[in-house]
């Protein structure tokens, strides 16, 4: 989780009424943080990566008005009109496609709150941000600068420019060489032959993203007016980091004044600083809280969370900064109830009624597989649910069926859900192809098939001799076991030999077994014969 550094005397400049080290420590766990050590004068904070709006010194001081009740309900930014623009081109929306952007006018710096900021950037590049992949943020000194704004691209070869933490000039390509950020972020353009660049009117470098910024625009105590780009492939999540650096400008006595983006077919004004609204159910609420505090305690509650609720017609109408990137569904405001309520003033109480528990259908059938392939001599295993096309398609030969796909996969080996735990067990078999055989494993877990959760159990034996009359025997004990009946049928799986693989089909559950084809075999570099089987319910 995000861990960021407070001073306390910072905190309190933002605070109507100072508070101590000690009732710091009382309240930061009631907002939702973990404190790791708080001392006199500075605290280190683990806060919950759900809230990104409080990984600063400014969120903070904003969460702490609220919920100590100096400052009730909702904060109302006003935003004045753009004065200026920043200009699109069409060739970078096939590379970093979104773009925003604001103004802060006013600011109040020193050294602190310029740490306090550059850790609140670092903390969202690293959280929403996605280590930049998903988003970067720019915070610059607007006096440098000459508006209008242009983001466009470069060659790897101009223009050069000093970045930070340099005195001297460097291209783009020489920055993803030798440059420090360069070198950590250089793979985020490896795939592509020019980079994302933002310059002003005069052609002079605001920035290189998601890499880095141009030393020209350092934010110094000296700094009164702020400019905030944010680039990124996501535009929820990058409008998310534009609100939330702005917000906390604001705490820092800025003034945020829109930017116009011209887009090639659209443009928009931004940022959008009013709050949304969101809608819950009283009764939902109630339920879900397991006791009714009443009408009045619930507006409380929503209001220490910085939020302005109105009941009508029995259902909560609640307007929502835009910094809370969080707040998504009903459970949502359900939580932020709990939080300004307490979580130690809700009553605990005892079922009125004596129940009994009884299993559910699948794990009692999870359950019995489990016993039934110990009790055959197989050893269990664990194996991870993501997979990819290569394990799970290329080299078992299926076609791939509306596999769930990961949005932001860290690496290409584990881009999708499985749909089947087999090629798993033969990729496990592969890594421990230099162990005694035979060898004999099974895993029970869930899988995705047909945009759901399925249970699986899939197993797998590799020895010399393995026929498809001991993969029968095994799988005749499994269907004994579990209570499958039906009539048994030639197999169509390609990861199996055809004829020699076999299928009971009954209405909830399907049993493949037989022998594994010697093509997968090969593809997974086994060197012995393997039978196994699956079960999908």
């Amino acid at each position: 989780m995000p861990v960021i550094n407070i001073e306390l005397e910072d905190l309190n400049r933002m605070l109507k009424s100072p508070i101590s080290s000690a009732d710091f420590s009382r309240i930061i766990p009631e907002i939702g943080a973990e404190p790791n050590e708080i001392r006199k004068n500075e605290a280190t904070i683990e806060f919950f990566p759900d809230r990104p709006d409080l990984l600063s010194t400014e969120g903070v001081a904003r969460a702490v008005r609220a919920f100590t009740e100096q400052k009730l309900g909702l904060v109302v930014y006003d935003t004045k009109p753009a004065s200026t623009h920043m200009v699109v081109s069409p060739d970078v929306l096939k590379i970093r496609p979104f773009v925003l952007g604001g103004i802060a006018r006013g600011v109040k710096l020193d050294d602190t709150s310029i740490k306090s900021l550059m850790e609140l950037q670092e903390k969202l590049h690293v959280t929403l941000g996605r280590k930049r992949k998903k988003v970067s943020i720019g915070i610059h000194d607007l006096s440098k600068l000459k508006a209008p704004f242009n983001y466009g691209t470069c060659s790897p070869h101009e223009p050069a420019f000093i970045p930070l933490q340099k005195d001297y000039e460097m291209t783009p390509e020489e920055i993803l060489n030798e440059h420090p950020k360069g070198m950590e972020y250089a793979h985020l353009l490896e795939d592509f032959k020019k980079y994302p660049i933002i310059t002003d009117t005069n052609g002079e470098v605001v920035s290189l993203p998601p890499i880095i910024n141009g030393a020209l625009t350092t934010i110094t105590k000296k700094t009164k007016e702020v400019l905030i780009d944010v680039t990124g492939l996501e535009q929820e999540a990058v409008e998310a980091c534009l609100n939330i650096v702005a917000a906390a400008l604001v705490e820092r006595g800025g003034e945020i004044e829109q930017l116009e983006i011209r887009y090639p077919s659209e443009k928009i004004i931004v940022p959008r600083m009013e709050p949304k609204i969101h809608k819950i159910k009283n009764d939902y609420l109630v339920s879900l809280l397991g006791f009714d505090p009443g009408n009045f305690a619930i507006f409380k509650a929503f209001r220490k969370c910085a939020m302005e609720p109105d009941l009508k017609d029995d259902i909560w109408h609640v307007k929502v900064p835009a910094y809370r990137a969080d707040i998504l569904h009903p459970i949502d405001l359900l939580e932020e109830v709990a939080i300004g309520i307490g979580y130690e003033e809700i009553p605990e109480h005892l079922p009125q009624e004596a129940r009994f528990g009884e299993g559910l259908k699948s794990r009692t059938l999870e359950s019995k597989c489990r016993e039934t392939m110990l009790g055959v001599g197989f050893q269990e295993v664990v194996t991870l649910t993501l997979t990819s096309t290569k394990m799970l398609h290329e080299n078992t030969g299926r076609e791939s069926k509306y596999e769930a796909e990961v949005s932001n996969p860290v690496t290409e080996d584990y881009h999708m859900l499985r749909s089947s735990i087999l090629p798993s067990l033969l990729d496990l078999l592969s890594s421990n192809r230099h162990r005694e055989l035979p060898q004999k494993v099974f895993e029970v877990g869930q899988v995705v098939r047909e945009h759901s959760n399925r249970m699986s159990l899939a197993w797998i034996e590799l020895e010399s001799k393995g026929t498809f009359s001991k993969a029968r025997t095994t799988a005749e004990s499994i269907a004994h076991r579990l209570g499958i009946s039906g009539e048994t049928t030639e197999g169509k799986d390609p990861a199996f030999i055809p004829g020699r693989c076999a299928q009971i089909k009954t209405k909830d559950i399907t049993l493949t077994y037989g022998e594994i084809h010697p093509s997968a075999l090969e593809k997974f570099e086994l060197g012995y014969p393997a039978i196994g089987g699956e079960i999908h319910w």
